[in-house]
């Protein structure tokens, strides 16, 4: 496992491509310093402050054990009974989807949260906008990128 920390001036490089990646801005300080560590080939954890994320290739996107990034994102809670799938990789489905933000057009993404305690269990893209989710009973709404239990979560025990 290799681990490093960017200069700052690497650093600020490093926050414009998350910026610029996920679509939002961070409030980070000038200084702000960017610890990596790269426990598997291909998979980087980058951290700024509070904020924690995975890069993998050229996407980023939150990790699920960082709450901070989490509240960045819109957020849609799912039933109990799409729990189990949803931890296997499955997508998430319409039927399962209790409550949603509105996340506006296809391709943004959500964190997926449990309806009992409101623990992320899952983060991806939208595959449609959030008015057709809300219009529409069926159907595939987003998909599975990362959630509890994979190889992102399990390559982050080892940092």
């Amino acid at each position: 496992m290799k681990k490093w920390v960017l200069s700052r001036r690497d650093s600020a490089v490093m926050i414009a491509k998350i910026e610029a990646s996920l679509g939002l801005t961070l409030s980070l300080s000038k200084s702000a310093q960017a610890d990596c560590a790269e426990p598997e080939a291909g998979v980087v954890f980058v951290r700024l402050d509070e904020y924690e994320f995975v890069q993998s290739g050229d996407s980023f996107f939150p990790y699920l054990g960082s709450q901070a990034s989490l509240a960045l994102f819109p957020a849609v809670v799912v039933d109990e009974g799409a729990i189990k799938f949803l931890i296997n990789g499955a997508d998430v489905m319409r039927p399962g989807i209790r409550k949603m933000d509105d996340w506006g057009d296809a391709g943004k993404l959500v964190v997926v949260k449990e309806e009992k305690k409101g623990r992320a269990i899952a983060v991806g893209p939208t595959s449609v906008s959030g008015a057709q989710a809300a219009a529409t009973s069926r159907g595939e709404c987003v998909k599975n990128l990362h959630h509890v239990g994979d190889r992102y979560w399990n390559a982050h025990k080892a940092i």
